[in-house]
């Protein structure tokens, strides 16, 4: 009985000691706040890195069919036809009321995790002549959680009068990515995501020509 009470109490002091050393918090929706600022960061960086300087000025139709099954669809959308507003693009709703048309494609748009673990896993500990069960928690002493948005999104370019071909644009790759680390039981993050809030006296507004 000794031995069993002394289990007991150890397994409980380990879990009081060692829970910072535990994976993060993942919530049971389709997608979590960390992951959804991974993708908006994506496509935040493919829109902004797609070159349509050349057609400024003109009027636009875009052509999201090939895109349809994303569910990050409205956004991406949303930020292609910011970046052809600061190039006084007007986007229309019909290719006939148009002087070019662009067919966006979206090879990849997800999110992937990666797990590295110097040190043990969590142990479980059955009660001996019971079917009670403590477990050890994981003791870390080096352990990196990484998640990583990846993006690849691809552009064709006509005239909407007679489909004839302007520019193909064959990729832009794209990738944001959030880590948890622990070392020695010390957790702490880090990202190459801005994820500060913004106040009104930093915001910088982009001036359309």
């Amino acid at each position: 009985m000794k031995k069993t009470l002394a289990v007991a109490l150890s397994a409980l002091f380990a879990s009081l000691i060692l829970t910072s050393c535990q994976d993060p918090w993942m919530t049971n929706t389709s997608r979590n706040a960390i992951e959804q600022y991974m993708i908006a960061t994506v496509i935040e960086r493919i829109s902004g890195a797609a070159d349509f300087k050349k057609y400024k000025g003109k009027k636009v139709y875009m052509d999201y069919s090939l895109a349809n099954p994303q569910v990050d669809k409205p956004y991406l959308q949303g930020r292609l036809e910011m970046e052809l507003s600061r190039l006084n693009c007007i986007v229309v709703d019909k290719q006939e009321k148009a002087d070019i048309m662009i067919q966006v494609l979206v090879g990849v748009l997800a999110t992937d995790y990666k797990r590295f673990l110097i040190g043990t896993p969590p142990l479980p500990i059955p009660m001996p002549s019971t079917s009670l069960e403590f477990a050890i928690p994981e003791v870390a002493f080096f352990k990196r959680f990484q998640r990583i948005a990846y993006g690849r999104m691809a552009f064709n370019i006509f005239d909407a009068k007679t489909r004839a071909p302007l520019e193909v644009i064959p990729y832009i790759n794209g990738s944001a990515q959030y880590n948890n680390y622990a070392i020695l039981l010390f957790p702490f993050t880090t990202s190459d995501m801005d994820m500060k809030d913004t106040t009104s006296g930093k915001m910088n507004f982009s001036v359309i020509e």
